[in-house]
């Protein structure tokens, strides 16, 4: 009975060290699907001349799962013809968006970007779009090097600690 017990410690804690590290690479995920998302709407607005509500709901009838909320919602905001700007709505969906893998710095990147759209012509929105774009790639780039650090930390210790717990029962 005792071997059972510490079995399931030790299954417990790696598989909670693997927990953790899962959302480096959750959020890795996420924001690879944000960028290529951004990407088409990006195309949206600069050739196909797409109002901004319509845009939305397109890009969120093709992009990932993980994302889709951000843009169907933001696109349901604006078709509500409340008078909120495409910042506003995009600022009110990423409230609403709780299982969202972005850390701080992605979500003020992505409300700086609702900020410019639909303040200004083509041209500047493509620009503003250009630059999140920019920042979140870098963004990606960081995470992809935390994530490389800790998941393999995270695996490793969840591991460890219970192997020192199970080593403390006997």
């Amino acid at each position: 009975m005792k071997i059972i017990g510490m079995i399931m410690i030790l299954i417990s804690s790696t598989l909670i060290g693997y927990i953790i590290s899962l959302r480096y690479s959750l959020r890795r995920w996420t924001l690879k699907c944000l960028i290529s998302s951004l990407n088409m709407l990006k195309t949206e607005i600069s050739y196909s001349k797409t109002p901004l509500s319509e845009a939305f709901e397109k890009i969120s009838e093709v992009s990932d799962s993980s994302i889709r909320f951000l843009f169907s919602n933001t696109a349901k905001i604006l078709n509500l013809n409340e008078g909120y700007t495409a910042g506003e709505a995009l600022e009110i969906s990423l409230s609403k968006w709780k299982d969202n893998n972005f850390n701080k710095d992605d979500i003020e990147i992505i409300k700086s970007l609702g900020y410019g759209l639909g303040n200004s012509d083509g041209y500047n929105q493509e620009n503003n779009l250009e630059l999140a774009l920019e920042l979140l790639k870098k963004q990606l780039a960081d995470a992809e090097e935390l994530g490389k650090k800790n998941e393999r930390l995270y695996r490793n210790l969840g591991f460890l600690i219970g192997v020192v717990i199970v080593i403390l029962f006997i």
